[in-house]
């Protein structure tokens, strides 16, 4: 019997296995397809945090600023002293699964979990390895696993109940302004979320995102301002933004997509998910060695919302308001932030892992923003 099982090998379950493995137990770590990495479902922006956890050379660029679109057709430029970086997305994933392997994990490829059964005093799971039905058994189970998590349907029974749908398009476009993220506002690229286009070179990634309703119809418009038939290659998924009602069981976690430890405003889920394996690691080392685990698990759970949770309740609380907000008051917005003192005001206190300092601070200078969603 394994110490641990991770179900999923993004950055998330691999960070996960390469703590619990350097700690000194057994660990499998199970990626459902062929290669780790694949699909990319992601733009890989990420602040300078993430490589305080992980070794990687996967960095594509870096980003300073981003130019915000308005229904109106105007704009507003905004920009920060630390850089925000964009990875190779695939090539980082299979950086972390390499710290993974390197701490003694056992990386299994295509092999994908079919259900997930916890016992008293371990975990069953079954899983079809290149089409071969296996089953194995572990002390504990860590569900990362992403959106359609099997160990959050099979043990926690519960269902995600506000996902957002993206798509996303490599194009052989260009961004004038190779310095800086292209956001876009409004009914005509977004259905409660918004649209975007990542530098690159000669190839950019231009997605858009829309909660609750398929996100197609508005990638259409979206895909035109940066030409015809210029598309590489298509990706999507559903992002989860809200988390889990519980992250542990008796001998299960949730990390991660898995868990909805997710940034509610960007949908950015990678310093979210590797901060939870972080603290689930820690947490797990010490229920290994417990003979009540149940116990020792229930603190990954309040540290989580004690912590990052804090910060991920508030960005819900201004998504759910966000959702809402129509053309015209977007535009009323607009008109409200675009002054010199509450730009300097966002460029001095914008973080993209904890927005919702700067949105409190824009507000104190101009309560007369929340009327204007409204209005």
């Amino acid at each position: 019997m394994k110490d641990v099982i991770v179900i999923g090998a993004g950055p998330s379950g691999s960070f996960a296995a390469h703590r619990l493995a350097k700690a000194g137990f057994s660990v499998d770590l199970l990626e459902e397809h062929r290669e780790v990495g694949k699909p990319v479902e992601c733009t890989g922006l990420v602040s300078q945090r993430v490589l305080q956890y992980v070794r990687t050379k996967s960095i594509a660029g870096t980003v300073r600023g981003a130019n915000i679109f308005f229904p109106s057709g105007k704009s507003l430029h905004i920009e920060k002293e630390d850089r925000t970086i964009v990875l190779f997305r695939d090539s980082f994933d299979k950086d972390v699964a390499a710290m993974a392997i390197g701490s003694g994990s056992n990386i299994r490829i295509n092999a994908r979990a079919i259900s997930v059964k916890e016992h008293d005093d371990h975990v069953t799971v079954r899983f079809r390895e290149n089409g071969n039905l296996k089953e194995e058994d572990a002390r504990i189970a860590v569900g990362a696993d992403g959106i359609n998590s099997i160990v959050r349907r099979d043990v926690y029974g519960l269902r995600q109940k506000h996902v957002v749908s993206t798509l996303q398009y490599d194009m052989a476009s260009r961004i004038e302004d190779e310095d800086s993220v292209n956001v876009y506002l409004g009914s005509k690229y977004t259905h409660g979320f918004f649209g975007w286009a990542v530098p690159g070179g000669d190839i950019i990634r231009v997605g858009t995102g829309s909660y609750r309703s398929s996100a197609r119809q508005y990638m259409d418009n979206l895909s035109v301002r940066f030409g015809e038939n210029r598309v590489l290659a298509i990706t999507g998924a559903g992002i989860p933004i809200r988390m889990a009602e519980f992250l542990n069981t008796r001998r299960t976690v949730l990390v991660g997509d898995a868990g909805g430890i997710v940034k509610p405003l960007s949908g950015g889920g990678i310093y979210t998910g590797i901060f939870s394996s972080d603290v689930a690691s820690k947490y797990i080392s010490e229920a290994l060695e417990d003979d009540r685990p149940e116990k020792i698990l229930r603190k990954y759970d309040r540290e989580i919302r004690s912590t990052i949770g804090k910060e991920l309740k508030k960005d819900a609380i201004v998504q759910s308001i966000y959702s809402r907000i129509s053309d015209r008051s977007f535009d009323r917005i607009y008109n409200m932030i675009s002054s010199e003192k509450i730009i300097d005001v966002i460029n001095r206190s914008g973080d993209i892992d904890y927005p919702s300092t700067v949105i409190i601070k824009v507000l104190i200078r101009n309560p007369g923003i929340l009327y204007s969603m409204w209005k």
